[in-house]
């Protein structure tokens, strides 16, 4: 699926480590792993980041866009980068201990697929860490967009902002071999302003002292570190 939004990444500063990278990585460390994967790593900050945090690891980033994937490959050349896709099973044939997928998961609507091909590429007890919108209501919340015009085309809507409730996660994993372990609130330490694209996120100190995240969508980004571990096969 191609986004126009995906082309930030292609542009950013893919050196720079992001609260999200920090905290997810944080989640990783409690337990005993040999293996990780990054899936939807784009332009590789991510996996170069877990090889500086855990440098005796098996790292590797998994996209499928080309143009990000090659320039992973070029800023990055330490760290294993492949082509895989979300919505077919066997692109990816290696297993591995933790997968991680950092906004991944809001892209498809059809996320029940997503998910159970990527937990098909985890060995058992393996852990998939996603740092996702997350509803903590019993509402799925799917989102289409698109730039300003004066007729409707189907074929201009983007999505990418889908929220999905921990209710339909936890159904996921009781139905397909796995259980949802915990789902914990992500707050950004860092004040990001707005920027000439409006669908980057900026934030909004509330009246706890935290920071929201909001976008041109102008709804609060609930974002949530979620992990799914695989029940072992009896």
């Amino acid at each position: 699926m191609k986004r126009k939004h995906d082309n930030l990444y292609l542009n950013e500063n893919n050196k720079k480590v992001k609260d999200s990278f920090v905290a997810v990585a944080d989640v990783i460390s409690r337990q005993k792993f040999s293996s990780i994967a990054d899936v939807g790593c784009a332009a590789g900050a991510f996996p170069a980041y877990l090889k500086k945090r855990f440098p005796g690891s098996d790292i590797e980033g998994i996209e499928y866009l080309d143009s990000l994937l090659k320039k992973a490959l070029k800023d990055f050349p330490e760290i294993s980068f492949s082509k895989g896709n979300v919505l077919d099973k066997k692109s990816v044939t290696k297993k591995f201990d933790v997968i991680t997928m950092l906004g991944v998961l809001t892209i498809f609507d059809d996320y029940n697929t997503v998910l159970k091909n990527v937990l098909s590429w985890l060995n058992p007890k393996g852990r998939l860490i996603l740092h996702n919108l997350v509803n903590e209501y019993d509402i799925d919340v799917f989102i289409k967009y698109r730039a300003s015009k004066d007729n409707y085309e189907e074929k201009d809507l983007e999505q990418g902002w889908n929220i999905i409730s921990r209710k339909s996660l936890d159904l996921f994993a009781e139905k397909n071999g796995a259980r949802l372990v915990s789902c914990e609130d992500f707050s950004i330490g860092i004040d990001l302003h707005k920027q000439k694209d409006v669908m980057r996120s900026w934030t909004e100190n509330n009246l706890s002292g935290t920071k929201d995240l909001f976008n041109a969508l102008h709804i609060r980004q609930p974002y949530k570190i979620v992990v799914i571990e695989k029940l072992p096969q009896i």
